[in-house]
């Protein structure tokens, strides 16, 4: 027994998650791998390695780089096809990020102008 009323709720419903959340994973996905990787070496900082530094900036660009990436490429595909529900979630998710990174600079400056 199926949850939607009828097929057309299910795709609509179906297109919006996969434009929300192929992104969303995908930028976190990246930066999950980066932080497991980077947290399994046992070495001291001060011999990191070229592929430390590559795992670094993969934590990094997980959530600033391939999330909106991700998101803009979804759209692009979206708008091609005539997806509007999946165009939809793409924007949710770039909305998002837009939330995310204001989050980050309010608490950076916020950090900065207290002194901490």
């Amino acid at each position: 027994m199926s949850i939607f009323i009828s097929k057309e709720a299910k795709d609509k419903a179906q297109g919006y998650w996969f434009g929300l959340l192929i992104p969303l994973l995908a930028g976190w996905g990246v930066s999950t791998f980066s932080m497991a990787a980077l947290m399994s070496r046992d070495g001291p900082v001060s011999e990191m390695t070229y592929v430390d530094y590559f795992f670094m900036t993969g934590w990094i660009s997980g959530g600033l780089v391939v999330h909106p990436l991700c998101a803009w490429w979804v759209l692009l595909r979206a708008k091609i096809v005539g997806n509007a529900p999946c165009i939809k979630g793409a924007y949710m998710s770039i909305k998002l990020y837009i939330l995310w990174i204001f989050f980050l600079l309010s608490m950076t400056i916020i950090s900065f102008v207290w002194g901490e």
